[in-house]
């Protein structure tokens, strides 16, 4: 009648095999979750123009404009800032390209920006299972313009609340 405890790893194992059980989006820019499997498949193969092609830089620079004060509406400042946003990200990402080899994505919740309700935008809840076991969480900011999906970048821990 007594039931034998499962140990951390029994369950952490259990839950693994659920996330892997779930379905696999596809490696394109049809869903929001495709978008960031598209940014990450280019990161693991270090392609700068590819990883380009996965965010949006003008709507990050709407949203950049929007946070500071500035108005989006002034189309040489939006220009600008995008100008600027996507060269610092490949800057960044060429200095130091993360290791993603044998990481695992999962997506387990996708919901309506609640800053941005307005907007073709989504939080995407992402599992990542690193090389050494660990499991990490990031919700990714995605937006859909002309029937496509980019990545505008990780929410904050600020933003998260």
């Amino acid at each position: 009648m007594f039931r034998k405890k499962k140990s951390k790893e029994q369950e952490f194992q259990e839950a693994l095999a659920e996330l892997r059980a779930l379905p696999r989006p596809a490696l394109d820019f049809t869903t929001p979750e495709g978008a960031i499997l598209c940014l990450e498949d280019a990161m693991r193969r270090r392609d700068i123009e590819a990883a380009v092609a996965c965010k949006d830089f003008q709507i990050e620079a709407v949203l950049l404009l929007l946070k500071t004060g500035f108005d989006p509406g002034d189309e040489e400042m939006l220009a600008e800032a995008a100008k600027t946003l996507e060269l610092g990200y490949r800057a960044e990402l060429s200095g130091s390209w993360p290791d993603m080899d044998g990481v695992e994505s999962f997506f387990v919740e996708e919901q309506h920006d609640p800053d941005f309700e307005d907007l073709s935008m989504r939080l995407i809840t992402e599992l990542t299972l690193m090389t050494d076991g660990t499991l990490c969480q990031t919700i990714m900011r995605v937006a859909k313009k002309h029937d496509t999906w980019r990545v505008i970048h990780p929410v904050s821990d600020e933003e998260a609340g």
